[in-house]
């Protein structure tokens, strides 16, 4: 209960904040909620801070919160949540209604065809555009050079197989004093989850169309049984973590092998580790060019912003693609960032693959080895829990949470496919439920 009572005052508190927000000093006011509370979010905050020192007519006031989607849908259906807010695009449904379309291709120096359209299409519903392309975050594989190095691996394992091998040698380097584990799954991470299995080639974990219907895709998947086995090992043989926070175990050296996506890079940069980053292995060592492991994050305007703070929010937004950044960051390390737009700081230094087509074509950009190797082919499909901004994304993502938890404490040791099928049965109905649901 206090738990509860907490959580709305710290609401109240913030939509106060709100209500009483219209201009800084003479400046139109936008209210701008995200939830990039880890390394990457002080990043952001500089390049606001930026803007808002930079001109006269706007002011960008800011809350990074790990409570954002209590907030906005608490707020939303009072009309007093924040003007502009960073979005996945799957979560575009649940807010339908609750979002109001962008003008930046009218009103602005933007122009829709410096997008990927791969990437902009995600967010445009009925011809008209709700979203406009923050960052790609792509999943990929970080690894510690000086552990491979010590436990005489040559080179950076590109199967699954390879994984577990290279995970154990380094595994054997840990002391008493300083425990080491080669590799760093997250179980209570569905996104590093998603990412891995999804490379052993399953498909959603619901499939489907509005034509042709849903289904749940958990039983009779090969793919998705191979992927929990080969996790379910690393966890029982002690070459794999069950601490929560292993953000913070790679940082101080004790991880060989771990999927992330680029909001790692910062903490690493600063940790001074010696780390490289290279795509996801796949169960065979091909590569799979066509998916892109990850999701869109967009900039979207919530039916709280009167056309005065769309306005103004939209000018924020061109300056983000078209502006000057901060040139120098404690966070980006022995990169020269002078004339560099805040769009293109912040994809090279966090290492977030780009939509906007001006800064993938950088010179810049095209510099960066890993931008690059890990940017998708044009037609490549965003693949995550469900397909792009269909039904269903955050009950999969929901149900896909409690197996992968459950399965690493409580399912059967050295399990087999059949152990997976039974495992995954009362899962595969609670999917069923949720596309049953939607038809009645």
């Amino acid at each position: 209960m206090k738990k509860v009572v907490a959580l709305f005052l710290s609401l109240a508190m913030l939509l106060g904040m709100v209500s009483l927000a219209g201009a800084e000093g003479g400046k139109t006011t936008v209210v701008f909620w995200n939830s990039w509370t880890g390394g990457d979010g002080e990043a952001l905050q500089a390049l606001v801070d930026k803007f808002n020192n930079s001109q006269d007519d706007v002011f960008v006031d800011m809350t990074r919160t790990t409570s954002f989607g209590d907030m906005l849908q608490t707020a939303l259906p009072t009309g007093e949540a924040a003007d502009l807010i960073l979005l996945n695009v799957n979560d575009m449904n649940r807010y339908d209604g609750y979002l109001r379309p962008l003008t930046v291709f009218e009103n602005t120096s933007l122009k829709a065809e410096d997008f990927s359209s791969a990437y902009l299409n995600m967010a445009i519903r009925d011809g008209k555009v709700y979203g406009i392309p923050f960052q790609i975050s792509t999943y990929m594989m970080y690894y510690n050079k000086d552990l491979l190095a010590a436990a005489g691996v040559e080179e950076v394992p590109t199967t699954f197989e390879g994984w577990t091998e290279t995970a154990k040698k380094i595994t054997a380097l840990s002391t008493a004093d300083k425990p080491i584990y080669g590799s760093g799954l997250f179980y209570c991470y569905n996104g590093q989850n998603q990412s891995v299995i999804q490379r052993f080639g399953t498909d959603y974990l619901i499939v489907g169309d509005e034509e042709n219907g849903f289904k749940a895709n958990l039983l009779d998947n090969q793919a998705l049984a191979d992927a929990l086995i080969w996790m379910k090992k690393l966890y029982d043989d002690g070459d794999n973590p069950k601490e929560r926070d292993i953000d913070s175990m790679m940082a101080a050296g004790q991880i060989g092998l771990m999927t992330n996506g680029g909001w790692l890079k910062g903490t690493l940069d600063a940790s001074g580790i010696n780390y490289g980053i290279t795509r996801l292995p796949t169960a065979k060592g091909d590569d799979l060019e066509n998916w892109a492991l990850g999701d869109l994050n967009c900039f979207m305007m919530t039916t709280s912003a009167t056309d005065e703070t769309a306005a103004a929010a939209e000018k924020f937004i061109e300056w983000w693609f078209t502006g000057s950044g901060l040139e120098a960051q404690e966070v980006t390390q022995n990169v020269d960032y002078s004339g560099m737009t805040p769009n293109a700081e912040w994809s090279i230094s966090m290492c977030y693959l780009n939509a906007y087509l001006p800064t993938v074509n950088s010179p810049e950009y095209q510099a960066e080895e890993v931008l690059v190797n890990l940017t998708p082919s044009d037609t490549a499909q965003v693949q995550m829990f469900t397909a792009p901004g269909t039904l269903f994304f955050s009950d999969a993502a929901s149900v896909q949470a409690d197996f992968v938890e459950n399965w690493v404490f409580n399912g059967p040791a050295n399990p087999t496919y059949d152990d997976v099928q039974s495992f995954l049965s009362d899962y595969q109905a609670d999917l069923e439920d949720y596309i049953s649901e939607y038809y009645n």
